[in-house]
């Protein structure tokens, strides 16, 4: 199979996607929430949103 490509590969391995990642999954197993979105599209994009947001503070 395939690996399907997403456009936040540079997130990967990164610490912060590995905290989303774990939190994501928490709320999955406790049913808090259900994905409908393939997971590495909402986890990228909140490191997306979280690193712009970071660097923007450091910026200031």
């Amino acid at each position: 199979m395939k690996e399907k490509i997403h456009p936040y590969k540079q997130y990967e391995n990164t610490h912060l996607w590995e905290l989303i990642n774990s939190a994501i999954e928490d709320l999955i197993t406790n049913q808090d929430i259900e994905l409908t979105t393939r997971k590495e599209y909402v986890i990228g994009y909140l490191c997306k949103v979280i690193n712009s947001d970071l660097n923007e503070d450091y910026a200031n």
